[in-house]
Parts: structure tokens; C-alpha cells; sequence
């Protein structure tokens, strides 16, 4: 029978109240002709068990035993309803096997089994995939940051690199290197934080370090989350890295262990200073200076502003050095992007506006030709043996979007909240694949950090970029040259709004932004 089977018992109207009024929306935009047309079954029901599959099985398993026809439920011994509800709620396994439920509805919510700190342990002859060394941008660039933290008094840095170039891997091969050689000068513990935005790249910073320690470190350090429900300070006897929110770090300004953190902190790295307010982590910084004498400021920032954005000079004015790429002969480079660009390490872009309505016009409109020309290119891209990554416009759009791609023939993968682990990982390994055909992959916003993936050719960008943060993330995702795992060109598809947002924040060159 199957889930899909089970969902087609139940009435239209049960469906969209199900879906809600969002994902029903979006769903008529697609796929009705009219305002008065009804959506067509099939994908009602396809939408529901892409959105509730698991769910449904789980905890509103009545709702479907109770649509099921008496005829169907006397084929399985039940004479009525309650009986056969009271029945599959103590038997599991008996309910998945009578409607012959599919396995990817089955799978269990992962546990977060993260605790609130790791010690990290070096690991003779380990290899986590890290490069033995930085590339040579890199290099000279970690040598003036070095040279300043460990030489002068107060330093307060900011260093910049344009996206996809490797900001991570500098700042964690300073902190290798920071921690060994204070092991050697100081003979003392050595506490850092690293203070981000988000709880999900406060995480991807903590994995990052994780990786690179164990493979270059030479001693027990512990790497501490501090952001989310991961609200305590450790005490310990070994070196400490702390992965922090600004928010949490914000909300305990006054708290005795904030400032404890503070107090006892020989490097604060403020990460994406681009992408919060000035006014936020500069309360910080002050708290910071005011409670230890011997402060040590590093912020990192991925945005090659143009040198005239006044926004970039009101980041500059919190720092006192300012470190950017340069060149063979160690001069400042006045095109980062083009550097990079020319020498394979991040890939050339080409920048396609998509055909669609734009402006006043009506929701109806603006999807029906947005989609459209999604098909369009999807199908170009496919004829060409390429591929793209979908940022959908909400997750309620990737759903929509999904079945509409499936309707057309183009084979997809979609990967939203609910889509458990093992699918991603099998959606990311098939998209890399070029023998494989899925050559689409479906998503809002979860591919747009932490993830990179083999073999892409290009991305379309549908989601209301809201932030230059945001906009740095997804569009690192296309950028990265045959130096660092990627290719020679990707493709970059953008809304004609996307264009224009991009165009405002001044994150990309003229040169890069206008090809």
C-alpha cells in the first residue's frame, strides 16, 4: 500500500489544513491555472508526505488508520476503528508492515549527543583531509596576523579574504601555530574565544578546529561550545578554545563567568565581522579591554568591500591594523577576487539573470514564470551533463518546487528540515557523481554553510538574500577554484531582485558582480 495510499484516504480538506496555509499557497501558485481551480490529488498528497511523512507515522497515526476503508480494515481482522488505532499504537512494527510503510519515513530523530565540550587529543599520523600547509596567500597573510599577536601590545586586528578563499583555514592555522608557540614562550594555558553569529557556524568553527588539531596540535586542548542550550563554562587544566554566540555572549554581559571568560581570554576572534551589527560586538570588545590587560583582538571578514563603501570603513575603524591578500611581492593586491580568480583558487563566475516577471506583478505571475525559467535552465544545464544547487525562496517553495521539478521530469533531490541524514548524504554523494543523473539538488538555506560539494556547476539563488552574511555563504558555495575543490567556472543564476541586492550591499567587485 505505502504512505502515499494511506495519505489518498484522507479528504482535501484534511490535506491542506495538514499542509497550512503557507505550503498550500505556494502549492496553487505552482500548480493551479486559477484561483478557482483545486490542486489535483496527487500532489497534495505527495506534498503532505514529503512535509509530515514521519510525523504522521509517528504521532498522528489515528488520522490515517481512521481514513482507511472498512472493507481494507476487515482484511486485517480489525471489526472497527478503535480497536485497530489502540492495536497499531502498541505495535510498530505490525502497522509498517500491513501498509507496507517505505523505509524513508522510518527513520528515528537523531539525538543530540553533543556535550558542552571535547577534549581534543592529537592523533599520531592522523589525517582528517587537512592540507599539509596553507597555500602561499594564505601563508604570508598568517604571518603578519602572527607576527602582530605575538609582538605587539594590544593588538586588534582585522584581516580579510574574499569568500570561498579559505578564511577558516587561516584563522585555524594561526591558532595552531599561536598555541604552540605561547607553549614555548609562556609556559601557561592558552584561552581563546571565537565569537560568531550563528549557532550552526559556531558549530562548523568547533568541527573545523577539531579536524585541524588533531592532525597538527601537540597537546590536550579543549574545544567548548558556548551558544544555544550549551550555557556553562568549563573549568579545567588544559588549554581552552571557546565557541561562542554573540548573542549568548551578549545576553550574560554582566554574568560572573562571562567575565571570568573575558577575564582569563589571550585572544578573542570576532569571525564574519562583516555580518553583525558594529554596535553589538563592540560592547563586547570594550568589556573585553576593560577586564583584561593583555587583550588580543582578531576579527576575520570574508567581504572584498570596495575601498570607497563607507560601510567597510566603519568596520575598519574598530581595528587598529588591517591585513588584506597580497601578492608574490608581498603588495597589497587591489583586486583580491581577480588575484585569486586568474590563479585557479577561486573559480571564474558567470552571472545569468533569470527570465521571469518581476516588479508589480501578481504572486500567480511572479511564480509561474520564475518556475519557467528554472525549468529552462535545468533542462540546459542537464542537456550539458551539469548541475545546480536550488536555494528556494521558503522551505514550503523547496517542497513546492520539488514536485514541480518530479512533474516535469527533471529528477531532484530535496533536502529540507525533515529530510533525514542518511538522504542528504545520499542526494550530496549522487549529485557529485557525474555517472550518476541527479543532477539537481533542492534546498532552503541548509546547503548555504558547512557543506561543500564535489562537482558543481552552478547554483541559483531564489531566497531573499537578507544579509551580506547570507549572501557571502551561498555565494561561496560557487566559488571555489580547481585549487580548493572546485572547477574553473560556475555559473551563478539570480532573480533580477538577487541582482540588484547584490549590486546594493557591495560584497563583489564591479569587475566580478557585472560579467
Amino acid at each position: 500500500m505505502g504512505l502515499i495510499s494511506l495519505i489518498d484516504n484522507l479528504d482535501s480538506a484534511t490535506k491542506t489544513k495538514l499542509l497550512g496555509k503557507e505550503i498550500t499557497k505556494i502549492l496553487r501558485y505552482t500548480f493551479a491555472k486559477n484561483d478557482y481551480d483545486t490542486l489535483d490529488n496527487e500532489i497534495l498528497n505527495e506534498a503532505v508526505a514529503i512535509q509530515l511523512g514521519s510525523k504522521l507515522i509517528k504521532s498522528k497515526r489515528e488520522l490515517l488508520i481512521e481514513s482507511i476503508r472498512t472493507r481494507d480494515l476487515k482484511k486485517l481482522s480489525f471489526n472497527d476503528f478503535e480497536n485497530a488505532i489502540d492495536f497499531y499504537k502498541k505495535n510498530d512494527e505490525r502497522f509498517y508492515n500491513d501498509f507496507q510503510i517505505e523505509n524513508e519515513y522510518l527513520f528515528e530523530p537523531i539525538e543530540d549527543n553533543r556535550s558542552n565540550y571535547e577534549i581534543v587529543t592529537p592523533i599520531y599520523g592522523k589525517c582528517n583531509g587537512i592540507n599539509g600547509f596553507p597555500h602561499d596567500y594564505q601563508q604570508r597573510l598568517k604571518k603578519k596576523i602572527l607576527f602582530n599577536l605575538i609582538r605587539s601590545l594590544n593588538p586588534v586586528i582585522l584581516a580579510s579574504m574574499p569568500t570561498g578563499a579559505g578564511k577558516t583555514v587561516l584563522a585555524m592555522e594561526t591558532i595552531v601555530d599561536l598555541y604552540r608557540t605561547y607553549n614555548v614562550l609562556i609556559k601557561k594555558n592558552i584561552n581563546i574565544i571565537w565569537i560568531v553569529n550563528s549557532k550552526e557556524l559556531a558549530e562548523q568553527s568547533l568541527n573545523s578546529f577539531n579536524k585541524i588539531w588533531k592532525q597538527k596540535g601537540d597537546e590536550r586542548v579543549v574545544a567548548e561550545r558556548y551558544f544555544s542550550k550549551f550555557n556553562k563554562i568549563h573549568e579545567g587544566d588544559h588549554s581552552k578554545i571557546t565557541f561562542a554566540t554573540f548573542d549568548l555572549v551578549v545576553s550574560r554581559r554582566s554574568s560572573s563567568e562571562v567575565k571570568k571568560l573575558l577575564e582569563t581570554c589571550d585572544l578573542m576572534v570576532i569571525d564574519e565581522a562583516h555580518g553583525s551589527d558594529a554596535n553589538t560586538y563592540s560592547n563586547i570588545l570594550l568589556d573585553y579591554k576593560n577586564l583584561n590587560n593583555d587583550y588580543k583582538i582578531l576579527g576575520l571578514t570574508a567581504t572584498p568591500y570596495r575601498s570607497s563603501d563607507s560601510n567597510f570603513h566603519s568596520l575598519k575603524s574598530l581595528f587598529k591594523d588591517y591585513f588584506t591578500l597580497t601578492n608574490e611581492s608581498d603588495e597589497e593586491e587591489p583586486s583580491p577576487l581577480q588575484y585569486l580568480i586568474e590563479r585557479d583558487y577561486l573559480s571564474s563566475v558567470k552571472f545569468e539573470i533569470l527570465n521571469m516577471s518581476d516588479g508589480q506583478v501578481s504572486l500567480s505571475e511572479y511564480y509561474k514564470t520564475l518556475h519557467e525559467s528554472i525549468i529552462e535552465e535545468c533542462n540546459k544545464l542537464i542537456d550539458n551533463k551539469q548541475n545546480s544547487i536550488i536555494f528556494a525562496k521558503s522551505k514550503a517553495h523547496a517542497v513546492a518546487l520539488s514536485i514541480l521539478l518530479n512533474n516535469k521530469g527533471i529528477e531532484n533531490g530535496l533536502i529540507v528540515g525533515e529530510t533525514p541524514d542518511p538522504k542528504r548524504k545520499e542526494y550530496l554523494k549522487a549529485f557529485g557523481d557525474k555517472e550518476n543523473s541527479l543532477s539537481v539538488l533542492v534546498n532552503h538555506q541548509i546547503l548555504s554553510t558547512g557543506i561543500d560539494v564535489p562537482g558543481m556547476n552552478s547554483i541559483m539563488i531564489l531566497c531573499d538574500i537578507g544579509s551580506p552574511t547570507l549572501a557571502l555563504q551561498i555565494l561561496g558555495r560557487a566559488m571555489r577554484g580547481t585549487k580548493n575543490g572546485g572547477n574553473k567556472q560556475n555559473t551563478i543564476f539570480l532573480t533580477p531582485s538577487n541582482q540588484r541586492v547584490l549590486k546594493n550591499y557591495k560584497i563583489l567587485e564591479s569587475i566580478v558582480l557585472n560579467k
